[in-house]
């Protein structure tokens, strides 16, 4: 999160002639880190609704292959 509240804050501002803003301008690493940000922020929310569905699924199964939620949690939760 540090990293991209980094880009935010490097952002640039384009001034009209009034001085007020009208557009902004970012380094393209700012500009590729906001985008990871927001897919990231994408992927969670996908698999926030497919957790309950999946959850389900895990108790009527047997399978060994299945990882258990809470070992992949907090890497999810620390980004």
């Amino acid at each position: 999160m540090t990293k991209v509240i980094e880009a935010l804050q490097s952002a640039q501002f384009l001034v009209d002639a009034n001085g007020q803003r009208i557009a902004v301008q970012l380094s393209l690493t700012a500009w590729e880190t906001l985008l990871n940000w927001i897919e990231d922020q994408e992927d969670k929310a996908i698999i926030k609704e497919a957790l309950p569905k999946l959850q389900s699924l895990r108790k009527h199964s047997e399978n060994p292959d299945w990882v258990d939620w809470s070992a992949v949690k907090d890497t999810w939760d620390s980004e």
